[in-house]
This record gives structure tokens, C-alpha cells and sequence, in this order.
């Protein structure tokens, strides 16, 4: 057998790999043990490359012989640290034309330019690898992306030339597996961010031509802003984007944790749903109701800051609704809206739009209450109501909160 054929099979592996779906951990700790395998004695390896992500600009991975491998996500809000600044990884990046860093750190050629550098070598490392390997996501215009990969290991006297060679061969090779999991997962956390994971997953499989709709019976919360007109009246559009985005802030994830999509935002507003798939009526209803009333609960604390503050705020009103959506594509040629329609979806809307006639910020329906059997001692009813455009009257019902 030839020197070559480890590393071939290696190289083989890594095809299989990009033809196939899996975690960035699991790839990097099989390529490091069949590296090892292959007579290539990697004691420690990092992987870090950007994504596309609402929250999230930038993965690692890091493995070290024995143990799991750390994943760590960097986050848009987190600023580089000093330590970053400082590394090899930082000054490949800031230098575009720089593919690759190599320090002995052993013997007299050892050099210790950077301070993690001391570190490895406290920790038995003889020899440190960090390259680079440049690649476009898709058509992302501007957006550098790429794939940064580090190889350490204890072995006396370093890398051997033969070893380097093959890490050299087989990192472009795993910049494409990379690449190909990449780029899948930009399309489904673009898909999660603008339509919704559910609306995600149907647009993934498939379902993406026009008409192609889908009955779901769902608890129905629609939301709204009281007073943004008034107040986006007299701020510029950037300061009400901003406070609308504080709002959404406190009013999304009490849907989120609990398992409901947020399916549409409606300048102000926000339509969501829980759906009665999986769970039975009255445990939908519980769940969605909390959700509610956390959702007010964070605004009503948020809008006391703001007004102690002298800050403009807003309050916010939702009405509580059950019925069947039609769920699915709506459009003309080309350009299609993943949206819901139906009258549940309507019949929510015209409740919420009683909500300042009725003095309240939470308004259920007769349909909701019935289903909500275990929150029946929280309800309060509001008497009977007329909506607009929907025929005949029924009693709506608030909470105490």
C-alpha cells in the first residue's frame, strides 16, 4: 500500500460526507480520528467560518484528542475580544492575500508571536497549522465567507513534510463539504427568519406552487401596537423601526418558547399560531393563552421604563382565537407570500379591533373560551358582541392579569 492511499481514502470520505447531511462537530471529529488513523498526528483542530444568521455571525469548533468537540457561536452582539485580536485566526483574516500561518514551537526555530502560542506549547504542542481556504456562499454578493482550519500537534519535532502535504491536499477538499452544509444551513435560517420554521420545512420539501394551501386548526393570537400611527406621526422611520423592534422584542419569544410560529408581521402587528396538531384543544389553549398574557406582562413593564423614562410608549392589544386556517401560497406568477387566510384569521382581526371599545388589552372569543376548559376560572366575560362583517353576535371574555 502507498503512502498516498490513507490519505486517499481520507479524501474519499470527505466526498461521501458533502453528498450527505450531518453536524459540523461530528465532520470535524471524523476527519481529525481518521487523520490520526492515517499516521498524521493531530493532537488538537479548529474550525471557524461566518454564517448568515439574524443573531449569529461567525461558528467555531474546536477538537482535541479524547474529548468532545466545543462548539461556539458568535454572536452579532459580541464585540472581538482582545484574545481574538491577538491570534493567528484574526491576522490571517485581516490579511486577505495570507492563506496560511505555520510556527514551530519547539527548538531553536521555535517563535511565540502570539500569546496562544505560549499557551499551546504549555500544553505539549510542537508544531501549530492555521489556513485559510476562501469561498463565495451561493451568489451572496460581498459576503466573505470561507473556511479557517488549525492543526497542533505534540509529536516530537513537529509536522513531517509529508504530513503537511496531505493537510494542504485534504483542506479544500473539506472547505467543499463545509460549503455544501453552509449553504444549506443559510437557506433554512433565511427560511426560519422570514417565513417561519414550519413554513420553512414546507417551502424545503417542495411546496411551493401556487394555491397549494393547507387546512390547520390552530389556536389564533393576533397582536397589535395601540398608538403607532399617532407616534410614527412625529418620529422618523428609523427611530420607529428601532422601538418597534424593542416591542417585538417582548412580545415574540413568549411564542416562541412555547412552541407557537409567528407566521406574518403586519407593520405593527403580529399574527401567530399554536397548533392543534400534535396537542389536544385544551392544552393548545392553556399554552397560548399564557403566551398572551406573558407577551402584555413584558410590555405593560417594558412601557412603566419608558414613561419613568419620559420615552413615548405604546400599548399593546390581542385577541385569543380558535378556528381552521388555510395555510400555504398565495401570489401572482413568480412572487409568492407563504401566508394563512381564512375567516378564523378575520374573525381575530375584528375582535382585536374591539379591544380599545371594550377597555381591554385581551379579548377571547366564545370559540377559544369553550376549548380552554382549564382556564375557565380565569375568564371574565365581556358580554355579547357584534363583529363586523361576521354574521350573528358572541360573548367575548378577557383575563385578569
Amino acid at each position: 500500500m502507498s503512502a498516498a492511499d490513507p490519505v486517499q481514502k481520507i479524501s474519499d470520505w470527505l466526498m461521501e460526507q458533502g453528498l450527505s447531511e450531518g453536524s459540523y462537530d461530528a465532520l470535524l471529529a471524523g476527519f481529525c480520528e481518521r487523520l490520526n488513523d492515517a499516521g498524521i498526528p493531530v493532537q488538537r483542530s479548529m474550525l471557524a467560518m461566518r454564517t448568515l444568521h439574524p443573531t449569529i455571525d461567525a461558528r467555531g469548533f474546536i477538537w482535541q484528542r479524547g474529548r468532545d468537540v466545543d462548539v461556539d457561536n458568535f454572536t452579532t452582539d459580541r464585540g472581538p475580544t482582545e484574545q481574538f485580536l491577538q491570534s493567528p485566526l484574526a491576522h490571517l483574516l485581516e490579511n486577505r492575500d495570507m492563506l496560511e500561518i505555520r510556527r514551530i514551537l519547539t527548538g531553536p526555530d521555535a517563535v511565540f508571536d502570539f500569546p496562544v502560542l505560549g499557551e499551546l506549547r504549555e500544553q505539549g504542542i510542537t508544531d501549530y497549522v492555521i489556513r485559510k481556504v476562501p469561498f463565495r456562499v451561493a451568489s451572496l454578493q460581498g459576503y466573505e465567507s470561507g473556511m479557517l482550519i488549525s492543526w497542533a500537534t505534540d509529536a516530537p519535532g513537529g509536522f513531517t513534510s509529508s504530513c503537511l502535504t496531505a493537510l494542504r491536499r485534504l483542506a479544500p477538499r473539506l472547505a467543499l463539504v463545509m460549503n455544501n452544509r453552509l449553504l444549506r444551513e443559510i437557506t433554512l435560517n433565511v427560511l426560519d427568519t422570514y417565513v417561519g420554521h414550519q413554513a420553512g420545512e414546507r417551502i424545503l420539501s417542495g411546496e411551493i406552487s401556487r394555491g397549494s394551501l393547507q387546512d390547520i386548526d390552530a389556536a389564533i393570537l393576533f397582536m397589535d401596537l395601540r398608538g403607532f400611527t399617532a407616534l410614527s406621526d412625529r418620529s422618523t422611520g428609523a427611530v420607529m423601526a428601532a422601538l418597534l423592534n424593542d416591542y417585538f422584542e417582548r412580545i415574540v419569544p413568549p411564542v416562541i418558547d412555547r412552541g407557537g410560529e409567528i407566521l406574518k408581521y403586519m407593520g405593527d402587528g403580529v399574527l401567530a399560531t399554536f397548533s392543534l396538531e400534535h396537542l389536544n384543544d385544551e392544552m393548545v389553549c392553556v399554552t397560548a393563552l399564557n403566551a398572551a398574557i406573558e407577551a402584555l406582562q413584558n410590555v405593560r413593564t417594558w412601557n412603566e421604563e419608558r414613561r419613568a423614562a419620559g420615552d413615548p410608549a405604546m400599548d399593546l392589544d390581542i385577541a385569543v382565537h380558535l378556528g381552521r386556517v388555510q395555510f400555504g401560497n398565495v401570489g401572482a406568477g413568480n412572487r409568492l407570500d407563504f401566508t394563512v387566510i381564512g375567516a378564523a384569521v378575520n374573525e381575530a382581526s375584528r375582535i382585536e379591533a374591539l379591544c380599545d371599545t371594550l377597555g381591554r388589552h385581551l379579548v377571547v372569543s366564545e370559540k377559544f373560551a369553550g376549548a380552554a376548559t382549564r382556564c375557565t376560572e380565569r375568564l371574565v366575560s365581556l358580554g355579547r358582541h357584534g363583529l363586523r362583517s361576521v354574521s350573528g353576535d358572541q360573548e367575548l371574555f378577557t383575563v385578569e392579569y
